[in-house]
């Protein structure tokens, strides 16, 4: 099999010397002429008791997702999203010097750091690259070990539910949930980096039960973005999470039970998320929790060992984006929508059939490869994206979430804005004062 070089999730691939000898097994390349396949018909369950609970709004044409149109994946097959800018901002986090000017947040000393930052989930994904695999981003996380041959008796799942939770928190999980596997949120098929095709995804099914677990990104960074500092957050964002849900899968498995740990694979995070109680939906698509507001990572596993579950929870998210405009107008190629939640259909990285606030990922994705690194605004600016480090802030805050999720919300927004939350930082005052995580 041709040896993968690069170490980039979604990175271009250069093929090994040997690759003429597996032309003959490599299914066809993706290309605008030959497009993913799609899923005409939804044919399992397309709506669940618990989906108004969630807010799901899920209609009579909603179809599954193939991972092979993630803006992501189109950005190495698809000319359409595809160029020199995108293809050396995947080269950008393993290149010294790729992207490195003099513009303050981009000089070598804060893509040193973001760089470093991504070495854990680097790290991830070149263990099974021989093996045709990049692991958390378009692979489920390999296992370390299989399952025990004989499990550990489960009396109470309501119990194992919280000793996991416990266990977890070790694992360095800020936030748990469990809730049902619902197969509307995985990916009808997989993306090959190295190939350009598609591939078959694994098969989740028999494993009833999704644990969800977020961990927190770094803040202080955050403010400074957009810049290769602030990209620090993200890229350690992913290389913490990864390890938790190895480390809490392989607990699993110690058990006896299968394990099946996800990062950004397999499935979509965001409505397992929701399902589990731990976040709710935002103008600008991600999650948003009460806790870290949108500043977090988010991994699932999917396994057999009896669990109970967590319902959704709502803290008036829904209607407090409703009214709130922040991210839609700071977002500079206007990818969120200002609107209504309609469902819009921009481009083929939406989701099909589901009514709620569509992120053109186009125009997002297009900003990143210009700036060279991730970009990150949407959060440094959502209201809910506080750090409450003293006393008198974790009161301040715990109080105005209280506003933002009941009749007053026009007042915490009003009293948001006039307390100056959202503005960027500049990367030297992160450097040069110190502020921490």
């Amino acid at each position: 099999m041709a040896e993968q070089v690069n170490q980039v999730p979604g990175a271009p691939q250069v093929p090994s010397p040997d690759a003429a000898k597996d032309r003959r097994n490599v299914p066809p390349r993706l290309s605008v002429d030959n497009q993913p396949t799609l899923e005409e018909n939804f044919d399992g369950e397309r709506a669940r008791p618990y989906d108004e609970d969630c807010g799901f709004e899920i209609e009579e044409n909603f179809q599954r997702f193939n991972a092979c149109n993630d803006t992501f994946a189109r950005a190495q097959w698809d000319e359409n999203v595809r160029s020199e800018k995108a293809i050396n901002w995947f080269k950008s986090m393993f290149t010294q010097g790729l992207g490195v000017r003099k513009t303050e947040g981009y000089t070598a000393k804060d893509f040193a750091a973001r760089n470093a930052a991504w070495v854990g989930a680097n790290l991830l994904i070149e263990r099974k690259l021989r093996e045709d695999r990049h692991d958390g981003f378009l692979d489920d996380l390999s296992p370390y070990a299989p399952p025990a041959a004989e499990k550990v008796p489960v009396e109470d799942p309501a119990e194992m539910s919280l000793e996991l939770k416990q266990v977890s928190k070790i694992f360095g999980a800020d936030i748990i949930g469990v809730t049902a596997t619902d197969l509307r949120w995985h990916y009808t098929n997989r993306f090959n980096a190295r190939t350009l095709s598609e591939k078959e995804n694994v098969e989740c099914e028999d494993l009833p039960h999704c644990i969800v677990i977020g961990t927190e990104m770094p803040g202080k960074v955050i403010q400074t973005m957009p810049s290769a500092l602030g990209g620090t957050a993200a890229g350690f964002g992913y290389s913490k999470d990864g390890l938790c849900l190895i480390s809490i899968a392989q607990f699993i498995r110690n058990m006896g039970y299968r394990a099946v740990a996800s990062l950004n694979d397999t499935a979509q995070c965001i409505p397992y998320a929701i399902q589990a109680g731990l976040a709710e939906y935002g103008r600008h698509g991600l999650a948003i929790t009460p806790q870290y507001g949108p500043r977090l990572r988010f991994g699932k596993i999917f396994t057999d060992m009896p669990l109970a579950h967590d319902g959704p929870a709502k803290f008036g998210v829904k209607e407090f984006c409703d009214i709130c405009q922040k991210c839609a107008d700071a977002c500079p190629p206007q990818a969120i929508p200002h609107g209504e939640p309609d469902g819009a259909q921009h481009n083929q990285s939406n989701f099909v059939g589901i009514k709620k606030w569509n992120v053109d990922g186009e125009k997002c994705f297009k900003f990143w490869a210009n700036q060279g690194t991730e970009c990150g605004i949407c959060i440094r600016v959502c209201p809910y994206n506080k750090l409450p480090e003293t006393r008198r802030g974790k009161i301040y805050f715990a109080l105005w979430k209280k506003l933002a999720g009941g009749p007053f919300r026009r007042f915490a927004l009003w009293l948001d804005t006039a307390l100056g939350y959202g503005k960027r930082f500049k990367p030297s005052w992160w450097w040069t004062n110190r502020p921490g995580w």
